[in-house]
């Protein structure tokens, strides 16, 4: 932790001098007032840095992580003024990420919880060794794959329940489609996208049906342990 003590003739004086030193604003510090100044004595001061939105969501992860038993891992994090990213790096990855990105979308939640107030948000967004992007990609190619399969067949496909950030993936992907639609159904964890089929014309003659297949779309053939 950065930290000085430093005196002066009045506690502000005191305050002024640290702040001086530190090389540091009023709003980013503590200031514990150790010796107030008296005829023949100096007001004395400890000034301490207090820690950035970055260095607490590093500093709370660290300590889940442990918790969660990961005793090989870094966590690293760039931040500006809309949004900290967070990279968790190290041994064991699968189980930090979970099932579909679940334990990272756990982790996202909770360490925002830990900055944003009624005064102000940052974003606040946890990876892992470039997780999401890999997902997005994946989640883009099924997208892409499904209005294919629904162009030439004319029938919906239903997939697997995915959480809000996923389904936003997968509208926006088809959102300017000449050939199907998307729709979110269900609720809950069990909120899932429909990718059906636009006009008879659109989809090489085929029958307009908006019966799905019973299908459901699966990335993993089994959860994450």
């Amino acid at each position: 932790m950065i930290k000085t003590e430093a005196t002066g003739k009045t506690v502000e004086d005191a305050v002024a001098n640290a702040l001086k030193e530190l090389n540091l604003t009023r709003d980013c510090v503590k200031v514990t007032v150790l010796q107030e100044g008296r005829l023949f004595t100096k007001s004395k001061v400890l000034v301490e840095k207090l820690p950035s939105d970055s260095e607490k969501v590093k500093d709370f992860l660290e300590n889940v992580l442990e918790k969660m038993g990961f005793d090989n891992y870094v966590v690293e994090t760039e931040e500006n003024e809309e949004r900290i990213a967070v990279n968790i790096i190290g041994s064991g990855k699968g189980n930090v990420i979970g099932y579909h990105g679940e334990t990272l979308d756990a982790l996202q939640y909770l360490a925002s919880l830990i900055i944003n107030n009624k005064e102000g948000y940052r974003r606040v967004v946890v990876d892992s060794e470039g997780y999401r992007s890999k997902r997005e990609e994946s989640l883009n190619k099924l997208a892409r794959s499904l209005e294919q399969k629904v162009r030439r067949s004319g029938k919906a496909f239903k997939l697997e329940p995915m959480n809000p950030y996923e389904r936003r993936i997968i509208h926006t992907a088809l959102q300017n489609s000449k050939y199907v639609s998307t729709e979110s159904e269900g609720t809950a964890n069990g909120r899932h996208i429909i990718v059906s089929p636009k006009l008879t014309g659109d989809i090489l003659n085929a029958p307009v049906s908006r019966k799905s297949l019973n299908f459901v779309y699966r990335s993993d053939k089994k959860r994450r342990r």
